[in-house]
């Protein structure tokens, strides 16, 4: 079961995410930015984005 968020809540976490990441000096690739977008859209859902990324970087 997932738990779905409106979007603004969606949009901010991903806005959290990508500043934590270039506070830390980097930046998500195309690919995830666009897995991302999709999730903030409703497209997917969390659990779909986490395995999309996993799946990229060939993480378990």
């Amino acid at each position: 079961m997932s738990i779905r968020r409106p979007s603004g809540d969606r949009a901010r976490a991903i806005d959290a995410a990508r500043t934590n990441s270039a506070l830390e000096g980097a930046r998500s690739t195309d690919a995830t930015r666009a897995d991302q977008d999709a999730y903030v859209r409703g497209e997917i859902d969390i659990a779909e984005l986490g395995y999309r990324v996993r799946s990229r970087y060939n993480l378990s």
